[in-house]
């Protein structure tokens, strides 16, 4: 057993991991009001764009099971504080809806915060889980790890890690990074192509991604890119 002074959940996937919780527990809940169906995707995509988040159905071949965009961390808290959820549900649930996700938006930002105090905070945790299991459809079951780590192991990392703050330990960085690196490589055209080489001559994704970086970094600290001739262009007209 690893000390809890020797580990630190990372807020940023505890958001990630508990906010795909609460997504999928939506769409599971219209399928069991038989209301999953054309029109309740057209409203999601609807909504989505109105809160400016890219989201997208489609079916894979051969499968008559819906899958949909996985978001990104900022577009997950977007959806998290403004999708209107009374588009899908009856107002009543759609308001029950709602506080359990902006209750569980106030914890996230309590736990990035540095001055949030560890008693309360168990305290806040606790209520939104009672919250969580009082709300109609929802059961023990639908508890994840992520979610248990939030409500009893959060406010011990808090109280012992009070001098840093947990978001000193966040991997926001180490995950924008690996998002910008990636993104890069996908916009090229001969992505993990190795030249037009097959099999043995191919140069995996990750030894191109590592190559650029390293040359990016190399123009950066040695200041290669002012000595650079760029190439002259010519304009040739005809008549």
């Amino acid at each position: 057993m690893i000390p809890l002074q020797n580990w630190v959940p990372d807020e940023l996937h505890i958001m990630l991991r508990i906010t795909d919780v609460l997504w999928r527990l939506v769409i599971d809940e219209l399928k069991s009001r038989n209301t999953w169906g054309n029109k309740a995707r057209d409203v999601i995509i609807e909504e989505m764009k109105r809160i400016n988040v890219r989201f997208h159905f489609w079916l894979e071949v051969g499968s008559s099971t819906w899958q949909y965009t996985s978001l990104m961390g900022q577009d997950k808290l977007t959806v998290l504080q403004h999708f209107n959820l009374s588009k899908l549900f009856p107002h009543s649930r759609a308001i029950q809806i709602r506080n359990l996700w902006d209750n569980f938006y106030l914890l996230h930002k309590a736990m990035k915060d540095f001055n949030t105090d560890a008693k309360m905070f168990s305290n806040d945790t606790h209520a939104w889980l009672h919250q969580f299991l009082n709300s109609d459809f929802y059961q023990a079951s639908d508890i994840t790890p992520y979610i248990h780590v939030l409500v009893y192991h959060i406010p011990e990392m808090i109280k012992i890690h009070n001098h840093f703050g947990l978001a000193a330990f966040s991997c926001s960085a180490v995950e924008k990074k690996n998002h910008q690196q990636v993104s890069h490589f996908f916009k090229k055209t001969t992505k993990d192509d190795g030249g037009g080489k097959n099999g043995k001559g191919r140069k995996s994704a990750i030894l191109d991604i590592l190559e650029h970086e390293n040359r990016m970094l190399y123009f950066y600290n040695c200041n290669e890119i002012e000595s650079i001739h760029l190439p002259k262009r010519l304009r040739i007209q005809t008549e």
